[in-house]
């Protein structure tokens, strides 16, 4: 015991936390890349990341977020305020773990341990792990992969070629997003064979997003695409039109060469028809849409606080009784576990309004956040847009490799404006 005591006085512990630091941010870029694989992997990359962080903390600079950092601080309350609702209701179940897990805990340890000269590597990351899941996809499009690649189980087949993730719906999700920064990347490069990977990684990953199912991911493309047109070329009609034209030449190549296109929209229309002629929400389209229809009957409900809502845990079932009391045992519904399909209504009903004006403040201050380098700034519009739009059709929090995604670019945000704060003092 004395000469493990001996042995821990010799150690230089500037030098020893300096290596964890450097030992930790290689993991940070290691998780950012497993971020569109399987969510399982992140898991047990986050049990070492969190030992790390902890030893190798800096205390001031957590303290320095605290007082300096809008987005960390309504981040933080936002968290606290999810947690304060699981307690009122006397539930702290698998839902709060989730969002502590994959949605606390990386804006934590990236955004206070992360040097804004390894952003590159983070953004490259993600960006090289999507070009892996791309090239499985077309292998499995083409069935050269099949149940298995690397000992990784395949979600998908020929016919809506997905590899890891549990849906479609964060494939094309985090397709989307790629897709988007790869484009401000093909003008920023400035050598040949860089401009052509790039160009090449960009068509190739917008037809992968045609063939599969995903309305999701085709929606957010379509939406941000509109958002940052009109932001970068607000003074350039010329280019607006040009654009767009682009855009709808495009998606309407899709819809005449895809059949997943073809169908999955001609099945969007049809699910429309039926709400408005019929009053029938069981479909796709429908569930979606009766989020909004029972918002009345979910503030009316006598569990329902109008501060802290039914409570982030208990929300789930409480929704899957109302699903069930208004659309029956023998619909879609019976089996949606309480899965109201909208993070916006999702985060109302859950955490009251409070909650909700948090969550909003989050994301205006994302929006509005210092960043003068022109490629992040471009970044920052592309994520908010992508998931701002993604959350009209999806409870982005009930999704772990999405809500992991929303953490590490909102670190990165955090990070540089923190470089930014501190060199203007």
């Amino acid at each position: 015991m004395l000469n493990n005591f001996l042995f821990l006085k010799k150690i230089n512990f500037p030098i020893f936390r300096s290596y964890l630091q450097d030992l930790l941010i290689f993991l940070i870029v290691i998780f950012s890349f497993f971020v569109s694989f399987d969510s399982y992997i992140n898991k047990i990359l986050l049990k070492y990341m969190i030992v790390i962080w902890l030893i190798s903390l800096l205390f001031k600079n957590t303290v320095y977020f605290f007082k300096n950092s809008r987005l960390f601080l309504y981040i933080m309350i936002f968290s606290f305020w999810v947690f304060l609702t699981c307690i009122f209701t006397f539930e702290l179940g698998y839902p709060y773990e989730g969002f502590f897990i994959y949605f606390l805990l990386p804006i934590l340890i990236i955004s206070t341990s992360m040097k804004i000269e390894y952003i590159k590597y983070v953004l490259g990351a993600f960006l090289f792990g999507m070009f892996i899941n791309e090239v499985i996809s077309y292998g499995i499009y083409f069935e050269i992969i099949q149940s298995k690649f690397l000992g990784f189980k395949i979600v998908g087949d020929k016919y809506n070629p997905i590899p890891f993730m549990p849906s479609h719906m964060e494939y094309t999700l985090f397709l989307s997003l790629a897709i988007i920064v790869s484009l401000f990347s093909i003008f920023k490069v400035k050598h040949k064979l860089g401009k052509t990977i790039l160009v090449f990684f960009t068509i190739t990953m917008t037809i992968n997003l045609f063939l599969t199912t995903g309305r999701t991911g085709q929606f957010t493309l379509l939406g941000a695409l509109l958002f940052l047109i009109i932001i970068y070329f607000r003074n350039n009609y010329k280019y607006i039109i040009s654009a767009i034209l682009v855009i709808i030449f495009i998606f309407s190549m899709a819809f005449s060469f895809s059949k997943n296109t073809n169908s999955r929209i001609k099945q969007g229309y049809d699910d429309i028809v039926k709400v408005f002629k019929d009053q029938n929400y069981d479909s796709s389209l429908g569930i979606r849409l009766s989020s909004y229809v029972i918002l009345p009957r979910l503030v009316e409900d006598e569990r329902f606080n109008i501060f802290y809502g039914f409570g982030y845990s208990k929300l789930d079932k409480i929704i899957e009784e109302i699903h069930i009391a208004e659309f029956g045992k023998n619909t879609s519904f019976a089996h949606q576990k309480g899965h109201l399909h909208n993070s916006y209504i999702t985060i109302f009903a859950g955490t009251g309004l409070i909650g909700f004006i948090l969550f909003i403040l989050i994301l205006y201050n994302i929006l509005t956040i210092r960043i003068e380098e022109d490629y992040l700034s471009y970044v920052r519009y592309s994520f908010l847009f992508v998931f701002i739009l993604a959350g009209f059709t999806e409870n982005m929090f009930r999704q772990k490799e999405v809500i992991i995604l929303f953490g590490i670019f909102t670190s990165i945000f955090i990070l540089n404006n923190r470089f930014l704060e501190k060199n203007k003092i």
